[in-house]
């Protein structure tokens, strides 16, 4: 009778929860213009900030520590630039909408700017 009820349990499927998160999904401004451009992805978690990095073609995990997190805005550094999410409530909207900025800290000047969607969701 116990191999029968071991033998139960181990098929039963396993139920496991997932943390949830934020997934974003960025897109350059200048898509406005008719240029095509590839939204880029994150993954904002407890732990940190997720992106698939193209050059290594791996997922890379920014941990929360190392990620300037303020009351509307997240701030992550690379070694050129940093990237840095904020909601912001234009003129004439009633809600927030969240950008992100490509920030050249060393010369001083933005490089990019993108308008993001994000959903939660649960993340495995």
């Amino acid at each position: 009778m116990l191999r029968i009820l071991m033998i139960i349990l181990l098929l039963l499927p396993t139920i496991s929860n997932a943390d949830q998160g934020l997934n974003i999904s960025c897109l350059n401004m200048k898509s406005v213009f008719g240029r095509n451009y590839e939204p880029l992805k994150f993954t904002l978690q407890a732990v940190g900030l997720q992106y698939f990095d193209e050059e290594n073609d791996e997922f890379v995990m920014i941990k929360a520590s190392k990620l300037d997190i303020g009351e509307n805005q997240i701030t992550a550094r690379f070694a050129d630039y940093e990237l840095g999410f904020q909601l912001i409530v234009f003129e004439g909207d009633s809600e927030p909408t969240m950008t992100m900025s490509k920030y050249d800290y060393k010369n001083d000047k933005f490089l990019e700017h993108y308008k993001c969607d994000a959903k939660s969701g649960y993340i495995e």
